[in-house]
């Protein structure tokens, strides 16, 4: 996504200066502190990192991706068709659209950002799982879906000075508040649906329980929550039951933690540590790193680090525990390309598959990975 490049620009110029940095617009903070920053000795023994390496991805997968672009679209990985989603309603100078997992079904989320003298109008669909129709169900400044994803949490503007938060159904319909919140907070999901973030407060919205206090979240695995950056513990786990942290070592050369997925069975973290110009050349590079939350064990992605254009690459989980990242790659050049990525934990290798799809145009580099019913 456009603003998660930026906020990652944002957080390698801290980490020079000695500050801290907070990315917005309802995400995970992404914060790179000095004490956790990569070493230059071991940041320029890395070779430059090339293209994503894997085996061909053969057979058949049942992936159907809906990727975020104006309009979304559905693209079937295993025949290459391309279906547009309709039922949108895009209007207003460059709209950022994203789509945002709710269970088996997805959220399009269509964020106008008007001048701040103005209150949001921002619109809200669900679409179904495999299905090409988006259908309106609310206006909110900010959403995200709840544990299960049989719901979601909206924040909305009541005037320029007064906001509230509501949980409606997919269809929806009312279900719980609206409540007053500040316009400064913001809804995130970190992997067990969404939370409210109030200054360094991380609060459930259910409860309204403050589950962790931090401005680093980066990913919530069952119950135990990842952050980066803390004082002394550059990486760490938190058990919001017993309330105990413990020290994860820094796995990566490359950059600071940008993107974060959760798998459905909370057994590991991919989270992805970014650098958009990779020692001073300009090329921007991804790094993927596995975390175990139970042993804090992480293990390294194959086929990375590589060189990817990062507002163009993300990974997205599958219900039946597959890793799928789109990106493009290399970065820049005539030799671009967009391509799939699958991995199944265990497997040695990626298995990757070139596509050609529509331009992902919509501000986001968000989509989902849906798998196929049997038939």
């Amino acid at each position: 996504m456009v603003r998660r490049l930026l906020a990652l620009v944002a957080v390698l110029v801290a980490v020079g200066c000695g500050v801290s940095s907070h990315a917005g617009h309802g995400g995970a903070s992404r914060h790179q502190s000095p004490l956790s920053a990569p070493s230059p000795a071991l940041a320029g023994a890395a070779a430059r990192p090339g293209q994503l390496d894997g085996v061909r991805l053969t057979g058949a997968t049942g992936l159907v991706l809906l990727v975020s672009a104006d309009p979304p679209y559905l693209l079937d990985v295993d025949t290459g068709r391309v279906t547009p989603v309709k039922g949108l309603s895009v209007h207003g100078p460059g709209p950022v659209l994203s789509v945002l997992a709710a269970g088996r079904d997805a959220v399009v989320w269509i964020d106008r950002r008007p001048p701040a003298s103005d209150v949001p109008d921002d619109d809200i669909y669900v679409v179904r799982h495999g299905d090409a129709i988006a259908t309106r169900i609310a206006a909110g400044s900010d959403v995200q879906p709840s544990a299960g994803g049989r719901s979601v949490w909206v924040k909305s503007f009541i005037d320029a000075h007064h906001c509230a938060v509501r949980e409606i159904d997919l269809a929806g319909r009312h279900l719980r508040g609206p409540r007053p919140v500040p316009c400064s907070a913001a809804l995130i999901d970190p992997g067990a649906g969404a939370l409210l973030v109030e200054g360094r407060s991380v609060i459930d919205l259910a409860s309204g329980r403050v589950l962790l206090r931090t401005s680093s979240l980066q990913a919530i695995a069952g119950t135990l929550a990842l952050t980066a950056g803390e004082p002394m513990h550059p990486l760490s786990l938190t058990d919001l039951r017993a309330g105990t942290r413990r020290a994860v070592r820094w796995p990566s050369q490359i950059g600071g933690p940008d993107e974060a997925a959760v798998d459905p069975g909370a057994g590991l973290i991919a989270l992805s540590f970014s650098d958009p110009s990779y020692r001073g050349t300009g090329i921007q590079v991804t790094d993927v790193w596995l975390l175990d939350p139970g042993t804090g064990r992480w293990q390294h992605l194959p086929g990375a680090p590589a060189d990817v254009a990062l507002k163009f690459t993300s990974m997205s989980w599958t219900s039946d525990g597959r890793l799928v990242m789109l990106a493009q790659t290399p970065t820049s050049g005539p030799a671009s390309h967009d391509v799939i990525a699958v991995w199944r934990p265990g497997q040695t290798s990626l298995a990757i598959r070139s596509v050609h799809i529509p331009a992902r145009d919509s501000g986001s580099d968000s989509f989902i990975a849906w798998v196929r019913p049997s038939t």
